[in-house]
């Protein structure tokens, strides 16, 4: 008795519905209905590589010795193809809602410096550290995110906190966003907005009630 040959392989579309930083891999839900496809970070192509959770892509399925669909050679749909314009807007809505927040902080955090200021004289050191560790923070989190597309050493979760805990949250924040990255993992947002805490209450420590 012979084992069943699987199928050819065939082109076709589905939306991402899950996905992992870390280990590099996620899932694709086939348009057409079946079960979930693997797919690892190596797949995507290399030239535009756009790696989103709802987002529609094109790929090619396979099936494994296993029998398992696995993706390859994805590519990313254009979003006017794949996505209404309905949800495009209510996807926008909910953006800015979700993050609007998140940069505040960075403004807010700017006011407080410059109340205590107009008080009493504040170090222009303290510009330069904020400076210098957002650009090392913003650059870490950029860093770390194609790591992970690419599968190779990572950027630790431990230095990444480290940095933002000395002052460079600001560039944090940005990078978070702008990479799309270390966004849904929540022990590590947890300990992030820890850090941003600490870091805020030991600024007004050092600049108001130690100056005194």
């Amino acid at each position: 008795m012979t084992d069943t040959a699987p199928p050819p392989p065939t082109r076709t579309t589905g939306r991402l519905i899950n996905w992992s930083d870390e280990r590099g891999f996620g899932f694709l839900a086939p348009d057409g209905g079946g079960p979930d496809v693997f797919v690892h970070a190596n797949a995507f192509a290399k030239e535009g590589r756009h790696i989103e959770i709802g987002h529609a892509y094109e790929f090619t399925l396979e099936y494994g010795k296993d029998g398992k669909p696995k993706a390859k050679n994805v590519t990313a749909v254009k979003a006017a193809v794949a996505i209404a314009p309905p949800k495009v807007s209510h996807s926008l809505r909910s953006q800015i809602v979700q993050r609007g927040p998140k940069f505040l902080v960075i403004p807010a955090f700017l006011f407080i410096a410059a109340a205590i200021a107009s008080v009493q004289p504040v170090s222009t050191n303290w510009l330069v550290i904020y400076g210098v560790a957002s650009v090392a923070c913003f650059a870490g989190y950029g860093l770390d995110k194609r790591a992970a597309n690419q599968k190779q050493w990572r950027v630790s979760e431990t230095i990444l906190l480290l940095i933002g805990l000395v002052g460079g949250w600001p560039g944090g924040i940005i990078g978070q966003e702008v990479f799309r990255h270390k966004t849904q993992k929540r022990t590590f947002r947890t300990l992030f907005w820890m850090s941003v805490a600490i870091n805020m209450a030991a600024f007004v420590q050092i600049n108001v009630f130690a100056a005194r």
